[in-house]
């Protein structure tokens, strides 16, 4: 009996030191971006589009094709980017919550921020 009782209160120590770790995770609810800082195409938005666009928007699939290395060009136009009223780019509109459309995927909203951060930037391919 004292041996169980051993093993249980190891077992519940064993639980609760784990119980305490926390991993930090930046909310995706936030919707801000600091856009003092520059976003880069390369490493933040292509990113965005590989890892929630490109299951539809590849090559010979859905226009535009955000595969890596021709989004950029598949996008670099008046009619994906509206620098002058980025919120009404085309490639934001259909990627943000507020704007998509009944059954297509959006980006989450931090990602979605980020997008039109980089419009407003002059989406510039860097």
């Amino acid at each position: 009996m004292k041996k169980i009782l051993i093993a249980f209160c190891l077992l519940f120590l064993i639980f609760s030191w784990e119980s305490c770790i926390y991993d930090f995770v930046v909310p995706d609810e936030s919707g801000q971006v600091d856009t003092t800082v520059v976003i880069s195409f390369a490493s933040q938005i292509q990113p965005a589009f590989t890892s929630n666009c490109v299951l539809c928007h590849k090559t010979g699939g859905t226009a535009p094709d955000l595969t890596n290395g021709k989004a950029y060009a598949a996008i670099n136009n008046s009619k994906y980017i509206n620098t002058s009223s980025p919120a009404q780019s085309l490639i934001y509109r259909r990627s943000s919550a507020s704007g998509g459309f009944s059954g297509h995927p959006t980006l989450p909203t931090a990602q979605a921020a980020l997008l039109l951060g980089w419009i407003q930037q002059g989406a510039k391919n860097n």
